[in-house]
C-alpha cells in the first residue's frame, strides 16, 4: 500500500465530514433524541458518506490490487444510498434488505467472490458449499452487514470494532497482499471518522453518528476482503479464523435473534438486549462500554492471529469459538455484575 492511499483515506473522510455538516443540518439527516436515544441535541448522520468518500479516494490512488474495484465500487453505493435514504426517511425493511441483497450479489458475480468453502470447523475435512454457494454466501453477508448495523449503539463502538478486525485481517493477509492494503485503507477512513464519533469531551461540539449508511458499509467491506483472503485460490487463512476477528458484532446479533425468538418475538424488534445495553444499564458508562467490547474483540482477534501463525487446527478454533458464543452472554453479565456490585457499593458509602 502506497504512503499516499494511507493518508488520502482519512484526510477525506475528515474533510467531508467537515464539509457536510452544515448541509446535515439543512436537509435534515439529523438522529434527534427520544425514544430509545439518549443523546444531546441533534447528530448529523453523514459518517457513512464520508468514510465511503475516504476509502475509495484512498483505493483510487492505490497501485494494483486483486480485488475489483468497479463492483466493490457500485456495491458501495447501492448500500450507502440505501442507508442514506433510510437515515433520512426511515424506508421499510424490506427496501433495505433489497439493497444488501443486490450488493451482496454484485460481490458473488460481478467480483467472483462467493463462499465456496468454510476450511475445516468439524476435523472431517475441508466442507465445499457446493449448491449451496449462493444461499450461504447471502446469508453470512446479510449477517455481517446487519450485525455492524446492530452493534451501533454506543459511540465509537461500531467503528472501533470495525477497526479491530481491518487490522486483523491485515496482518493475516501481511504486507503486499491486497487484502492488507485495502484492509489498512478502511481502517484509516473509519479512523477520520472517529475523530468525530469517539466519546470524547473535545469533539462532542462536532459529534457525528456513521447512520446505516456507515455501519453497513463496514460490515460489507469486512466481509468483502474477508472472502478475498480465505477463500481458494489464494487462501491465506480459513473462514474459521475470520469469525473471530468480528466475533463480538456477530455474537451480540445472534445472542438478540436467539433470546428474542424463544420469547416469540420478531428477531427484526428493537430491544435494550445488546451487550452495551447490559454493560450500560449496570454502571458503565459510554467510554466503559466501549472500553470492554473493544477489549474484548481485541482478545479474539489477537488470539485468532496467534492461531493463524501456529496452525492451530479449524476444529479446535471453531469449538472454541462456538463455546465463547454460547457464554458471551453470561460473561458479559458476569462483567456487568460485578460493576453494578461496585456502584451499589460506592452508593451505600455515600449515603453513610
Amino acid at each position: 500500500m502506497s504512503a499516499a492511499a494511507a493518508l488520502v483515506s482519512p484526510i477525506v473522510t475528515v474533510g467531508l465530514l467537515a464539509a457536510l455538516r452544515p448541509f446535515a443540518f439543512q436537509a435534515g439527516f439529523l438522529d434527534r433524541p427520544g425514544g430509545r436515544k439518549a443523546h444531546r441535541g441533534d447528530i448529523p448522520l453523514l459518517g457513512g458518506i464520508a468514510m465511503f468518500g475516504g476509502m475509495f479516494a484512498g483505493m483510487a490512488v492505490m497501485p494494483g490490487g486483486d480485488y475489483a474495484l468497479l463492483p466493490l465500487f457500485v456495491a458501495s453505493c447501492i448500500l450507502v444510498g440505501a442507508g442514506a435514504i433510510d437515515d433520512r426517511f426511515s424506508i421499510a425493511a424490506p427496501w433495505r434488505f433489497g439493497a444488501q441483497i443486490v450488493a451482496t450479489l454484485l460481490m458473488i458475480h460481478a467480483a467472483d467472490l462467493p463462499l465456496t468453502g468454510i476450511g475445516d470447523p468439524f476435523g472431517s475435512g475441508e466442507i465445499r458449499m457446493g449448491r449451496f454457494t449462493l444461499i450461504f454466501t447471502m446469508l453470512v453477508s446479510l449477517t455481517m452487514i446487519n450485525a455492524y448495523n446492530l452493534v451501533d449503539g454506543v459511540d465509537g463502538l461500531a467503528g472501533s470494532l470495525a477497526v479491530v478486525a481491518l487490522l486483523a485481517v491485515a496482518i493475516a493477509a501481511g504486507p503486499g497482499h491486497a487484502a492488507a492494503a485495502y484492509a489498512c485503507i478502511a481502517a484509516a477512513a473509519v479512523v477520520g471518522f472517529l475523530l468525530f464519533n469517539f466519546p470524547s469531551p473535545w469533539n462532542h461540539r462536532v459529534r457525528t453518528f456513521m447512520g446505516d449508511a456507515g455501519s453497513t458499509l463496514l460490515g460489507f467491506t469486512i466481509v468483502w476482503i474477508t472472502l478475498g483472503m480465505s477463500q481458494e485460490p489464494g487462501r491465506i487463512a480459513s473462514p474459521v479464523i475470520c469469525l473471530w476477528f468480528a466475533s463480538i458484532p456477530i455474537y451480540d446479533t445472534l445472542t438478540c435473534f436467539v433470546r428474542r425468538a424463544l420469547k416469540r418475538r420478531s428477531p427484526l424488534s428493537p430491544g435494550r438486549d445488546h451487550f452495551h445495553h447490559l454493560l450500560l444499564d449496570n454502571g458503565f458508562g459510554v467510554r466503559g462500554t466501549l472500553a470492554v467490547l473493544v477489549g474484548i474483540q481485541a482478545v479474539y482477534a489477537t488470539t485468532a492471529l496467534v492461531a493463524l501463525a501456529a496452525g492451530v487446527p479449524d476444529v479446535i478454533m471453531f469449538s472454541a469459538w462456538a463455546v465463547l458464543f454460547v457464554t458471551q452472554r453470561a460473561v458479559i453479565s458476569l462483567i456487568a455484575g460485578f460493576r453494578r456490585s461496585h456502584v451499589l457499593a460506592e452508593e451505600y458509602a455515600a449515603s453513610d
